[in-house]
């Protein structure tokens, strides 16, 4: 059973951020899926059926924040960010750190998931203050 997107003028694609985990999370889709760990910071999202990339789930996201996007921005927050440029920022945070290709690949997928999607992160809770 392959799932679609179901396409909608109402339906924008958004990350959640989860303050108790410190995570920012983007599924494509719900359905059942599998957590496969890159790093200490990313986490793609498989389809349980077929193993494709249906999401990822960044942690540390306070500190990426708080170090690299929010003096970027300056002092007024948008209303949303681009999900895009926060993978931007955590690809070039990770540097020299990511030494495997298959870590290379994985970052490589989300920001192209992200750019694809155009997904927006909204309402991040003490942070963007």
């Amino acid at each position: 059973m392959k799932v679609d997107l179901i396409a909608s003028k109402d339906y924008e694609p958004a990350a959640i951020y989860n303050e108790d985990s410190d995570s920012l999370e983007y599924l494509r889709v719900s359905a059942p899926s599998v957590y496969r760990r890159i790093d200490a910071s990313l986490t793609l999202i498989l389809s349980l059926e077929d193993r494709t990339l249906v999401g990822f789930k960044l942690k540390g996201f306070k500190n990426l924040y708080i170090r690299k996007i929010r003096s970027k921005l300056g002092s007024k927050c948008p209303d949303f960010i681009e999900l895009v440029d926060i993978m931007q920022e955590a690809t070039q945070a990770a540097g020299t750190k990511i030494f495997e290709e298959q870590q290379k690949l994985a970052y490589s997928q989300a920001l192209d998931m992200a750019a694809k999607d155009k997904v927006h992160v909204r309402d991040l809770p003490g942070i963007a203050g």
